[in-house]
């Protein structure tokens, strides 16, 4: 099974990218990006790859990390990760640029066109940027927008600055600002956009049928010279992992993912391609610590003693290691004298009667929130709310909720427990955005000036040593504090048929589309 180096190296080596000009070729003539070592690729054919769900809009606005399998496809990025040599790379930018991490140049590749002919310049750009700012296209970029501004230099350079330095700001070239679409397209189409989109990409839609599958041809005027390889790419919408996986297996797709780390294990000895990718964070449960109930340390403590970490795995994640620290244990990043609070039910039945008797309580009801539409999620909380529940004096009552109506909990402060995904990134930021005080991706209220000072290290510091010293006392505290307690350390891993190359795996569920090719 390939397994990706772990995510230490990862920041070590983005930081040295970061403070190194990203080098493209000469404007005449742009090449394609770094491919993945495992042959020579070659022009022409077509897959099919299938997905947990479609999107039902196609505008750049709503392009980030989760959306990154069509961004890529139809706009491409300003900025790629190039998982196999841990860098990034130029791809519609020609190259980006900065001395101290607070000031940057980004450069455009001569001659870039849209695919309506117009130019894709650093007008475009501006363009683009300035529009994610209206607060009803409900961008993802939100974050960066508010620390940033820019000028256009001239009509190939923009000069970006950031609030404070941060060297992090690659990612945001690659996700949430990275996709331009056509400014006159915008205009011209108004709300068709969203489904007529037109931008710069590798790939042009070919056929659409929102909520099953989209079909993309091959654009012969993508600025990168000789990509993409493939002439067609048709992402299929099928739900559930096993499905995706028996698809695979009779050929019905060539490409498909999941977060389900077993099925890399059963595929590998198949002679799949398993290409898993290393993730800050996991699947745990997650508290308000603004809740005037779930604020008490001691009745948190008293749940995480109840929680038993590997009767759960053994339950829901057969064969996968049960998380007992924020970072695995074979992460460079972990302190391994700290971990979680550990299973001890009397212990847990202890803090809990401190805390009845210093309340003046007999009893305490609580709710824990998980995922309605996941049925994993459903089995999950049920076995969460089974193990918290054997403390005597506490019920705790398991809600399975929509996806919008959890993240309008989140977002407003009114839950007390809940089963979520936390971080779920390739990207330090989202570490730094999930557990920094006043972080907008923070619902948890957690506020620990150790973690905040530690975060601003792996931001700010082009120091690998220091970098990698912040990332022990991060995972330290965070697994000593507690605010999310994984049970699932999160690998999505790509998996792919024999006749499939060039996957460069790229966070939630993707591959870099421009840089598949086929051998048959």
């Amino acid at each position: 099974m390939r397994v990706g180096r772990r995510l230490s190296r990862m920041v070590v080596a983005l930081v040295a990218a970061s403070t190194v000009a990203a080098c493209g070729s000469s404007a005449a003539e742009p090449t394609g990006g770094s491919v993945p070592n495992d042959g020579t690729p070659r022009q022409g054919g077509e897959l099919t790859m299938s997905r947990l769900s479609q999107l039902n809009s196609l505008d750049s606005a709503l392009c980030s990390s989760s959306a990154y399998y069509i961004c890529a496809a139809l706009y491409g990025t300003l900025a790629r990760y190039s998982f196999e040599d841990q860098k990034f790379e130029p791809a519609m930018a020609e190259s980006f640029e900065s001395s101290d991490g607070k000031v940057w140049t980004l450069k455009l590749r001569s001659g870039t066109k849209f695919t309506d002919g117009t130019p894709y310049d650093a007008e475009a750009v501006a363009f683009n940027w300035e529009r994610l700012k209206d607060p009803a296209l409900l961008s993802f970029a939100g974050y960066w927008l508010a620390q940033m501004t820019w000028k256009v230099v001239d009509p190939l350079t923009l000069e970006i600055t950031l609030a404070s330095t941060n060297y992090q700001f690659p990612w945001a070239l690659q996700y949430d600002l990275g996709s331009i679409a056509s400014p006159a397209a915008i205009k011209a189409k108004g709300e068709k956009f969203a489904t007529e989109p037109v931008g710069a990409g590798p790939f042009l839609v070919d056929t659409w049928v929102p909520g099953s599958q989209i079909q993309l041809k091959r654009n012969p005027g993508y600025v990168e010279k000789g990509l993409p390889y493939l002439d067609r790419i048709t992402y299929a919408t099928v739900v559930q992992d096993d499905q995706r996986v028996n698809a695979l297996r009779a050929g019905q797709v060539d490409l498909t993912a999941t977060f389900l780390k077993r099925f890399g294990r059963e595929l590998q000895p198949e002679g799949y391609g398993v290409h898993a990718i290393p993730l800050f964070g996991g699947t745990g449960l997650g508290f308000n610590l603004k809740d005037p109930i779930i604020g008490d340390p001691d009745l948190r403590q008293a749940l995480l003693h109840a929680f038993n970490a590997p009767q759960l795995t053994a339950a829901a994640y057969p064969g996968d290691e049960p998380p007992d620290a924020f970072f695995p244990k074979d992460s460079p990043n972990r302190d391994a004298a700290v971990t979680y609070p550990k299973f001890d039910l009397t212990e847990a039945q202890r803090l809990f009667d401190a805390y009845l008797a210093k309340t003046g309580k007999t009893s305490l009801n609580l709710e824990m929130l998980t995922y309605s539409p996941a049925p994993i999620m459903k089995q999950v909380g049920e076995v969460v709310a089974a193990q918290l529940n054997k403390i005597n004096g506490l019920h705790v009552e398991l809600k399975p909720t929509e996806n919008a109506v959890i993240g309008r909990l989140f977002r407003e402060g009114k839950f007390q427990i809940s089963v979520h995904a936390s971080v779920i990134s390739q990207s330090p930021v989202t570490v730094y955005r999930t557990f920094y005080t006043g972080g907008d991706l923070n619902v948890y209220g957690y506020s620990n000036p150790k973690v905040d000072a530690a975060l601003d290290t792996t931001i700010h510091s082009t120091d690998a040593n220091e970098v990698a010293a912040a990332w022990k006392v991060v995972g330290a505290e965070i697994s000593k504090d507690a605010p999310n307690r994984l049970f699932a350390y999160e690998q999505d891993v790509i998996l792919a048929a024999k006749h499939v190359h060039g996957v460069n795996p790229v966070t939630l569920y993707a591959a870099s589309p421009e840089l598949l090719w086929v051998d048959k």
